[in-house]
């Protein structure tokens, strides 16, 4: 028997939107092609099965004995980054790219007694600028320091990344610390002062999640608010092969 062959498909439907008109452009060639449900795979030696982002199973292609998935499936498999630039038909894979919170494929939750997501402008001029978003809560007043329950903001980023940028306000001075999703500290305690907008690098070491937890707030009366400004963003480092 043929022994088949599993290539990539540069297919990319969720990230094309294409008109009739651009596909009766472009230099596409009809093919019949089938769907072939009864293709197993395996990853790292256990069993897998081809997703979407919805989570919804896609089934591979088979065509001229050779069986083809859509890009992003596998990319994310092996949690590869990919990009798409739809003016010049091109898909990028390992490069630089940066996500922004504002980016729809971040996902937030929080363990305050308050939390806001903040769209209104008038509320987000900080230091002479005005910001477009943020997400804001409460941190915990002076005297108890950083336990494992102390209010945090968990971000999801939907991939692995290296580094992650954050834009931070506070009306108080307090206490922040940032974690992975495992609970494990990424940064020493950090200090942020009343009134200032503070950038700053936190080396992410390739994890998917990010934990800001904030404490000792100086303000007694009422517990103030952290804003991480919608700004903060994600990046990963170019991957090259040395190899020629």
């Amino acid at each position: 028997m043929k022994k088949t062959r599993v290539i990539l498909l540069l297919v990319i439907t969720a990230m094309l939107s294409l008109s009739a008109g651009a596909y009766a452009a472009s230099n596409l060639t009809e093919i019949k092609a089938y769907l072939n449900s009864e293709i197993k795979f395996r990853l790292d030696g256990k069993s897998w099965q081809p997703l979407d982002d919805t989570g919804k199973q896609v089934l591979p292609i088979t065509y001229n004995g050779t069986t083809y998935l859509p890009l992003r499936v596998v990319a994310n498999a092996f949690e590869i980054p990919i990009t798409w630039e739809a003016s010049t038909q091109t898909v990028g894979m390992r490069e630089s790219s940066n996500l922004t919170l504002y980016s729809k494929e971040v996902k937030v939750d929080n363990w305050s007694e308050k939390f806001y997501d903040l769209i209104d402008k008038k509320q987000l001029v900080f230091g002479n600028h005005q910001y477009d978003g943020a997400y804001a809560f409460t941190a915990e007043n002076v005297g108890l320091g950083w336990y494992d329950g102390s209010p945090n903001l968990k971000f999801n980023f939907g991939a692995k990344y290296n580094t992650l940028h954050l834009i931070l306000y506070s009306p108080s001075s307090m206490k922040i610390r940032v974690l992975n999703g495992n609970n494990q500290q990424l940064t020493e305690e950090i200090s942020l002062e009343a009134n200032q907008v503070t950038e700053l690098d936190v080396d992410l070491q390739g994890s998917q999640y990010a934990v800001v937890s904030a404490y000792d707030a100086a303000v007694q009366s009422e517990k103030p608010l952290l804003y991480v400004l919608k700004d903060s963003y994600v990046k990963t480092t170019a991957i090259t092969d040395s190899r020629k």
